[in-house]
């Protein structure tokens, strides 16, 4: 008898549609002993923790020089990322200090570090926190099996093509993945943003990750349908659903192919409107899938990663290397740096939060508060800019005084690294339209920069007033709503009058249902995150201009956010709903 259908529910990381065998990679974590020492062996202690950090970095050191120098270059950077963390001292601080203290041996010392670390990041407000915990577990688990002499079982050799089930994988082990042999990917931790995530794009293999219990739910030799569009794993589909789930992912693997040209520097609609489509990036890691998939540029670097889960700030040296290699791989297209825009949900370990950081120090009101943490960061964009088109913008403006201020910040930079005879380059500024004020002071604030970029995230949270960080109303901050609607097309109208270009760089930019109304409104750039580009650059490839500027002004006079749902499914459902559909996206009826 045939086993029974079941569904496995994800997270979609990496699109695209596989069927084969299953291969399970179960790796639990590694058995860790507890046991006091006496005072005089603690410091022998601590020395067998630092040889094991030492230990672990040269076993990472050799991954890397097994890559191929013309290899992909997310393999590198991501085990880069590894062994930088192998080298922080957080970890072996805290864990020497544990040994000292409490007398415990070094490998209980290492568990009870990583446990901590890992459960303050997962409890965090912001995404980007939580999704780190897991690199933190990785380095964690590695530096544990080099102290207990406990070798972590390798990632199998497949002879055939499968389907990898594995509870995760390492930087080093995810660097290994071959598409050749790797039909699909299916873990129980991650997302999308995860290292596993990103190099599963990269190599185009279907990724469905954070199952929770794939690795026990699933057998070696089950047959599965791994839908990496729909976030679901199927275990005993029929023979129909198998060959519809073949023929799924073939489509989709010639549309993707079909659409990725990195050297696309922007698309049209239907008749022939150009549209210029970036990206937004957290991290370097970003860089190359934002050229994979097509990017004319980086619309959005957000900065202020760089500044989180740290003790100190980074220093102009360590921003200027990280900005440099940016424009350098970005090069010749343009590339925003925004200024670090940390409070609200991303507070630096040296920084309390306030009674409502939303509404508190953020953004540019730290840096006025802090101002030798701007003008660092400035110096290290402006001598970035000798090395491609570097961009600055200030976020969370809300007035002219705002702006003029973050201005002078950024002359004083200029003019100490003229005195001191640094090289630099030449740098456009542009300001983020975010909070209601600076749209309605916007034709106040354009003589006073070269760009505007609209935050639609922020922008929406502060119209509608809903904290879109409380999961209870968090439904409410939808950008389709009339309101917000209003004050774009408002924007973009200033920007046209004084002739400053102006684009959409929050989440409303990345949606398929919105792209087509943004364009209708006027805007000609979008900035979204990598993986959104393909999808987009579809959907406006399907809409005709004309009747998406009809849409947006029909938009403009309805009643509130199920509205212009319908309004556009009603519009562009026939042209669209397919693409929606891949998307599980549901529109009103």
């Amino acid at each position: 008898m045939s086993e029974a259908r079941r569904v496995l529910s994800g997270i979609a990381a990496s699109a695209g549609v596989a069927v084969g065998e299953v291969v399970v990679f179960d790796r639990r974590g590694v058995v860790v002993p507890r046991r006091s020492i006496a005072e005089g062996d603690v410091e022998g202690e601590v020395e067998r923790l630092e040889q094991a950090m030492a230990a672990a970095r040269r076993e990472v050191e050799g991954v890397l020089e097994g890559f191929a120098d013309d290899g992909p270059s997310e393999h590198r950077l991501l085990v880069e990322t590894q062994l930088l963390m192998l080298g922080d001292q957080m970890i072996s601080t805290a864990a020497s200090a544990a040994i000292r203290s409490e007398r415990i041996n070094a490998e209980w010392a290492l568990r009870r570090t990583v446990d901590a670390m890992c459960d303050r990041l997962r409890g965090a407000d912001d995404g980007y926190f939580r999704e780190r915990a897991d690199d933190v577990r990785h380095v964690g688990e590695h530096l544990l099996a080099v102290l207990t002499g406990q070798r972590r079982r390798a990632l199998p050799e497949l002879t055939l093509p499968r389907v990898l089930v594995a509870n995760d994988l390492t930087p080093a082990e995810a660097a290994q993945l071959s598409s050749r042999r790797v039909l699909a990917l299916v873990t129980d931790a991650g997302s999308a943003s995860s290292h596993t995530a990103i190099l599963a794009r990269a190599l185009a293999i279907p990724a469905v990750v954070g199952l929770s219990d794939a690795t026990r739910a699933l057998a070696p030799g089950d047959l599965v349908v791994v839908d990496a569009l729909r976030g679901e794993v199927v275990v005993g589909a029929d023979a129909n659903e198998l060959d519809a789930a073949r023929a799924r992912g073939a489509r989709f693997a010639a549309f993707r192919e079909r659409l990725r040209d990195a050297e696309r520097q922007g698309i049209a609609t239907e008749d022939g409107a150009r549209v210029t489509l970036l990206a937004n990036v957290d991290l370097e890691l970003d860089v190359p899938e934002a050229k994979q998939e097509g990017a004319a540029g980086i619309g959005l670097y957000r900065t202020e990663f760089l500044y989180l889960e740290r003790r100190e700030p980074p220093n102009e040296e360590e921003q200027l290397a990280v900005y440099a290699r940016v424009a350098r791989r970005m090069a010749p297209r343009p590339v925003v740096f925004r200024t670090f825009d940390l409070g609200a949900d991303k507070m630096p370990n040296a920084m309390r939060r306030g009674p409502n950081p939303a509404l508190g120090l953020r953004a540019v009101r730290i840096a006025f508060e802090r101002p030798e943490l701007l003008v660092t960061q400035l110096r290290a964009i402006l001598r970035a800019a000798a090395d491609g088109d570097v961009r600055v913008m200030f976020p969370m403006i809300a007035s002219v005084s705002d702006l003029r201020r973050a201005r002078a910040m950024l002359e004083t930079a200029r003019e100490d690294l003229e005195a001191e005879g640094a090289t630099y380059g030449p740098i456009r500024v542009g300001a983020m339209l975010e909070i209601p004020s600076a749209i309605v002071m916007a034709d106040r604030l354009a003589p006073e920069c070269d760009f505007f970029s609209i935050g639609t995230n922020d922008l929406t949270q502060y119209t509608l007033a809903v904290d879109r960080s409380d999961p209870r109303v968090a439904h409410l901050a939808s950008s389709l709503d009339p309101s917000v609607l209003r004050l774009l097309l408002r924007a973009r109208e200033v920007a046209d009058a004084h002739e400053r270009p102006i684009g959409v760089c929050g989440d409303l930019a990345a949606d398929t249902v919105a792209a087509p109304l943004l364009v209708g409104l006027g805007f000609r750039t979008l900035s979204m995150a990598p993986a959104a580009i393909p999808l987009v650059a579809e959907a406006l490839s399907r809409v005709d201009l004309g009747e998406a500027a009809s849409v947006a002004r029909e938009a403009l006079e309805q009643d509130g956010v199920a509205e212009v749902e319908r309004l556009v499914a009603a519009r562009f459902g026939a042209r669209l709903g397919e693409l929606w559909d891949e998307q599980g996206i549901e529109l009103p009826r």
